[in-house]
C-alpha cells in the first residue's frame, strides 16, 4: 500500500464482492475521505449460468502519477478455466471493472482494507469495558432485608469500586510533530521500502491521517519538499 504508516494506522478487512454482467459497470470508489482505502483481489469465477464463452476482465485505474490505465484482469472460460486465484492484486481506489468479452455473470470476490487510526479501534474496546464494569457495579433488583453490617459491606464494595474507576489513568493526548520530526520520520519509512504518494491528494490524505498534520500551510510545506525528494530520486 502507498505510503502507510504502520505505527499510526490500523488496518479493517471488510468483505468486496461485485458481479460482472455485458454492458454493466462496477466502480470501486469509497466516498469516505476520513480514511485510506484499498482493494484486495483474490478470486474471480465463473457462474453457473455463465455461458461457455471467452470471458475477458478488464479493470480501469490510476499509475503513479494520476493517469488512467486499462489493463486485462483475468480471461476465463467454464469448460476449461472457470476461476482463477488473482493471490492479492492490490487497487488503490478509485478503481473500474468491466466484461470487455462474454455476457457473464463473473463474480470478483476480495478484502476491502479500510486504514483507521489505532486510537479509534482502541476507543471502542474501552467502551466496551466500562458497559461491563457497569453492569458488574448495578445492584441486583432483588434482595432480601438487609442488616446494617451488610449494608455498610455493600456500601464499601461500591465506593471501592467506584475510586478504581476514578484511578483508571486517562488517555495521553496524541503526540503533536514538529515539521523536522515528521520529515524526519518520513525518510525513515522510505529507507525500510515505504512508497509515498505521488499524487498531491493522497499525499495530503496521508500526512494530515498518518502524522496528524491539521495545518494547511504545513500540509502544503510537506508537499514541496515531497516534490523535492522526487527530483532527487
Amino acid at each position: 500500500m502507498d505510503g502507510l504508516d504502520e505505527g499510526s494506522m490500523a488496518p479493517q478487512t471488510f468483505l468486496y464482492g461485485c458481479v460482472l454482467e455485458a454492458g454493466k459497470e462496477v466502480t470501486f470508489n469509497p466516498t469516505d475521505d476520513d480514511f485510506e482505502h484499498q482493494l484486495d483481489l483474490r478470486m474471480a469465477c465463473v457462474d453457473t449460468t455463465t455461458k461457455d464463452e471467452l470471458h475477458t476482465v478488464e479493470v480501469e485505474g490510476q499509475d503513479v502519477e494520476g493517469e488512467k490505465v486499462k489493463a486485462v484482469l483475468v480471461s476465463l472460460k467454464p469448460s476449461t478455466l472457470p476461476s482463477v486465484c488473482l493471490g492479492g492484486f492490490t487497487i488503490t481506489p478509485p478503481a473500474v471493472f468491466r466484461l470487455k468479452a462474454g455476457s457473464g455473470p463473473i463474480h470478483i470476490s476480495g478484502q476491502h482494507l479500510v486504514m483507521m487510526d489505532a486510537d479509534q479501534s482502541f476507543d471502542e474496546d474501552d467502551d466496551d469495558d466500562e458497559e461491563e464494569e457497569m453492569e458488574d457495579v448495578k445492584p441486583s433488583k432483588k434482595r432480601p432485608a438487609s442488616s446494617p453490617a451488610l449494608k455498610s459491606q455493600v456500601g464499601f464494595q461500591i465506593l471501592c469500586a467506584g475510586k478504581g474507576k476514578d484511578r483508571k489513568s486517562p488517555k495521553s493526548p496524541p503526540v503533536i510533530l514538529t515539521l523536522p520530526e515528521i520529515k524526519t520520520k518520513i525518510m525513515e519509512a522510505v529507507k525500510k521500502g515505504v512508497t509515498l504518494p505521488k499524487i498531491q491528494p493522497k499525499f495530503e490524505n496521508f500526512v494530515k491521517h498518518g502524522y496528524r498534520v491539521s495545518d494547511a500551510k504545513d500540509v502544503a510545506e510537506l508537499w514541496q519538499w515531497r516534490q523535492t525528494m522526487k527530483e532527487a530520486k
